[in-house]
């Protein structure tokens, strides 16, 4: 069962319904943008839902 929790639903990996990722794993990479540290996570693997 998958555990990774995700709230980026325009992301293709992410189960809305559930704030899951449906990925087995994932890499977190440090983005220099945004004004919080929750901001300047991000991870690797998102993939935009439109592509």
């Amino acid at each position: 069962m998958q555990k990774i929790k995700c709230v980026v639903h325009d992301c293709k990996y992410c189960d809305c319904n559930k704030d899951l990722c449906e990925l087995k794993k994932i890499t977190v990479c440090n983005c220099p943008c945004g004004k919080s540290p929750k901001e300047l996570t991000m991870c690797d693997s998102y993939k935009s839902r439109k592509s």
